[in-house]
């Protein structure tokens, strides 16, 4: 049992407590990431694995000192009886013989009480080495509880993130669309301006041409007196006067 003992509490608390503890004093949930979280769980099952071998060891060292126990209180209670029969004992042969009965039996106690103590003190420390697994166990979970939560969290924020950020991106294109469509617009608004002077231009000199036209034409005049005037004065003949009958014979006869 000592050897057990021995291995026990000395062996698979260095395994444990100097490797697991460490881990878990340097584990923060606030910036676990996936691998040191995955890393937590493993030890945290082969640290519950230990623990209910811890517990299993705690019950069978508990039973092994009720169970001496018993036996101890079994035969104190037998040394009582012959104490009680030695006494009233009838002859001095039955009483020694008595006696010699309870000596044997006194020191078959005597070598239980250490070994009493010690089945005791290896219960008390395995309990205290499983309380102890135990209670890593419980905290060890609740971090890696927290960390999961946490870790899930920033996931969905995460995803929620990333739809945010392809909607916001979506808008940003439909945007860019909108603005070229406004710049198109804005392009064929501008040739539209030029089209525009363009024949402002082409109308303007088309009067010009016109007032010039009407400027350079003859005038006209409605009084035939001066319309004859101002063709006479352009050295325009007018139409010669219609003959009689007589002035056209009388030149027909001098050819």
């Amino acid at each position: 049992m000592i050897n057990f003992v021995k291995h026990f509490f000395v062996k698979k608390a260095q395994d444990a407590q100097s490797g697991f503890v460490k881990l878990l004093v340097e584990f923060d949930p606030e910036t676990a990431s996936e691998a040191e979280i995955s890393e937590l769980d493993e030890a945290l099952t082969k640290l519950t694995k230990q623990m209910v071998d811890a517990k299993n060891a705690w019950a069978r060292e508990e039973r092994e000192a009720q169970e001496i126990q018993k036996n101890y209180d079994l035969r104190l209670s037998a040394a009582e009886r012959l104490q009680a029969k030695a006494d009233a004992a009838s002859s001095p042969e039955e009483k020694a013989q008595i006696e010699a009965s309870l000596a044997n039996l006194l020191g078959e106690l005597e070598k239980m009480v250490p070994e009493i103590d010690r089945e005791q003190r290896e219960a008390d420390e395995a309990k205290v080495y499983y309380d102890e697994l135990s209670q890593a166990v419980k905290s060890a979970a609740e971090r890696l509880k927290t960390a999961r939560e946490r870790l899930s969290d920033a996931k969905r924020r995460m995803d929620v993130a990333k739809v945010r950020m392809e909607r916001a991106q979506e808008q940003e294109e439909r945007a860019k669309v909108v603005a070229g469509i406004k710049q198109q617009a804005n392009n064929l608004g501008t040739a539209f301006d030029a089209m525009t002077q363009k024949a402002h231009e082409m109308e303007s000199k088309a009067e010009v041409s016109a007032q010039k036209t009407q400027l350079l034409a003859p005038p006209k005049s409605e009084d035939p007196i001066l319309a004859q005037a101002l063709k006479e004065a352009a050295g325009e003949t007018s139409q010669p006067q219609q003959q009689s009958l007589a002035d056209r014979l009388a030149s027909l006869k001098k050819k």
